[in-house]
């Protein structure tokens, strides 16, 4: 039995200015590389035996912090990049409502098949996301592992994993650097056990409870 660490990246400029970056690829900012820190705090009690990244440096930067702590390297998967918000990448959230009106109101109603302009729909996302998750679940099912990604793409494959319609996909919080923890059954299940965990970053810092067994 193992389990996986889902963990969405530390903060880039454009996470700081509500802005759409999905496939732009974009380093930490200064926040961003100590959020990095503090998780792998957060999680240097663990035994760790391999960390995965999206292909995006801001997930990669992230693991790298991580893997450093267990002398491990990081392995890229590129099919867990965020979506892809085509047209919308480098605008502000708060401008997309305006300037793209009737797009964005069909969009907000059925993600999952209404795609971005020139970009992905949520269903896009979860079958290229989905597979290569369960492809690393599957040759992990015996260790613990981590897994760097990214706002949308941990939503989808928790929606996914609960049996959610990815439509709700925005029901789930994913602050950066939050830990999702996911429990590998011996018979094949796997179990949500923490969505969202950010303890880590509280003034108190790591004087938390440890995370799920």
């Amino acid at each position: 039995m193992g389990r996986i660490f889902l963990v969405r990246h530390g903060e880039t400029v454009w996470n700081r200015a509500a802005t759409y970056a999905g496939s732009t690829d974009l380093d930490l900012n200064e926040t961003g590389i100590r959020q990095a820190a503090l998780v792998a705090d957060r999680l240097s009690e663990q035994k760790i035996g391999a960390v995965y990244s999206s292909g995006l440096t801001r997930a990669r930067q992230t693991a790298e912090v991580i893997a450093e702590r267990f002398g491990l390297t990081v392995t890229q998967v590129p099919e867990l990049n965020e979506l892809d918000y085509g047209e919308w990448e480098g605008i502000p959230e708060a401008d997309v409502p305006v300037r793209y009106q009737e797009l964005f109101e069909a969009w907000r109603a059925n993600p999952s098949e209404v795609p971005t302009p020139a970009g992905e729909s949520l269903a896009e996302l979860r079958d290229r996301a989905y597979p290569a998750f369960m492809r690393i679940a599957d040759e992990n099912r015996h260790q613990d592992i981590v897994i760097v990604a990214h706002k949308s793409t941990n939503r989808v494959l928790l929606c996914c994993l609960m049996e959610m319609d990815i439509n709700l996909y925005r029901q789930i919080g994913q602050g950066n650097v939050a830990i999702n923890v996911l429990n590998l059954r011996d018979d094949g299940r796997m179990i949500v056990e923490q969505v969202n965990e950010s303890c880590h970053l509280s003034p108190k810092g790591l004087d938390v409870e440890p995370l799920s067994a």
